[in-house]
C-alpha cells in the first residue's frame, strides 16, 4: 500500500493530486487565485499531494518512524510536522496544520498514530481552505530552505505496508484481453491510471487478485510492476468458473497455479 492509498483509506480525498496537472509535468501546477500564484517560491511546481476530510480532523502518521527537524508550528508550511523512516529511506511532510501540533521533535510515532489536525495554517498567512499538504522526500536532513520546500518524490511507489487487496494467488501465466482496460499502479478502482491497454493485447501476469469485487493481475508495463482489472467477481465462483463462463474481460494461456494461494 502507498502513502496515499492509505490516507484514502482512512477517509481523506485527493483535491490536488501532481500526476494530474494540465502542464503533464509531474508537480508542475502553477495554482493561480485572483493573479496570486501559490507556487511562485517553486518556480510553479507543487510536488505534494494535498488531500482533504474535514477541518480540525486527526491526521494519522502515513508510516513509522521519528519526529525530525522541520516540525514547528511557525514553520514553513503553518504547522508543520516531519517524520522521518530510515528503513523506507523518506521523510514525509505534514503542512497547512493547526497549530497546536500532536507531536514533538524526537518522538518515535507509529502508522496510524496522530500528528496533528488538518487546518489552513500557512507561512505568509495566505488565506486557504482547510487541507492537508503531504510531500516526501529522501531521508535526510535538508539545509537549504528552498529545497526542503520545493523538493519532492513520487508517493506512489513507495510502499508502506498493508494489503491493499482481499486475497491473492501466485499463479502465473498469459491473459490477452477483449477490450481497452485501464493500467493502475496498486489493484483499485481508486488506484492512479498509468496508462492504457488496447484490445487484443496480450500480457504476462505474475499474481491473480480480489479486490472490491473486480478480478486483478499483476503486470510488468514499462519495466514496472502495476495492474489491471480484468473481470467482475461473483461470490461462490471461482476464476475458473469465471473464465469458462465468460465473465473475464478476455482469457488467460499457460496458467500456471503450482504456488498456490499466497500466505
Amino acid at each position: 500500500m502507498n502513502p496515499i492509498e492509505y490516507l484514502v483509506s482512512q477517509g481523506f480525498r485527493i483535491t490536488s493530486d501532481p500526476s494530474k496537472y494540465e502542464s503533464g509535468v509531474w508537480g508542475k501546477r502553477d495554482y493561480t487565485v485572483d493573479g496570486y500564484n501559490y507556487d511562485t517560491y517553486c518556480g510553479g511546481f507543487h510536488r505534494a499531494y494535498d488531500l482533504a476530510k474535514a477541518h480540525l480532523a486527526p491526521v494519522p502518521s502515513v508510516c513509522d518512524g521519528e519526529v525530525v527537524a522541520g516540525t514547528n508550528r511557525m514553520g514553513n508550511f503553518g504547522g508543520t510536522v516531519v517524520v522521518a523512516n530510515r528503513a523506507l529511506g523518506i521523510q514525509v511532510i505534514y503542512g497547512h496544520l493547526d497549530r497546536n501540533l500532536k507531536v514533538r521533535i524526537g518522538q518515535a510515532v507509529r502508522q496510524g498514530d496522530t500528528v496533528g489536525l488538518q487546518s489552513s495554517t500557512n507561512y505568509d498567512n495566505v488565506k486557504m481552505a482547510s487541507h492537508l499538504h503531504i510531500q516526501f522526500q529522501p531521508y535526510g536532513y535538508i539545509s537549504s530552505e528552498r529545497a526542503f520546500v520545493c523538493s519532492g518524490v513520487n508517493p506512489l511507489k513507495i510502499d508502506i505496508g498493508g494489503k491493499s487487496y482481499h486475497a491473492a494467488w501466485l499463479w502465473h501465466g498469459h491473459f490477452k484481453i477483449n477490450q481497452r482496460i485501464r493500467i493502475r499502479y496498486h489493484p483499485s478502482t481508486s488506484g492512479t491510471i498509468n496508462g492504457v491497454l488496447s484490445e487484443n493485447t496480450e500480457v504476462r501476469f505474475d499474481k491473480l487478485l480480489v479486490n472490491e469485487g473486480l478480478w486483478w493481475i499483476r503486470i510488468l508495463f514499462r519495466n514496472e510492476l502495476k495492474y489491471i482489472a480484468i473481470g467482475r467477481r461473483r461470490n461462490g465462483i471461482n476464476f475458473r468458473q469465471a473464465e469458462r463462463a465468460g465473465e473475464l474481460w478476455g482469457s488467460t494461456r499457460n496458467l500456471d497455479t503450482s504456488r498456490g494461494k499466497e500466505k
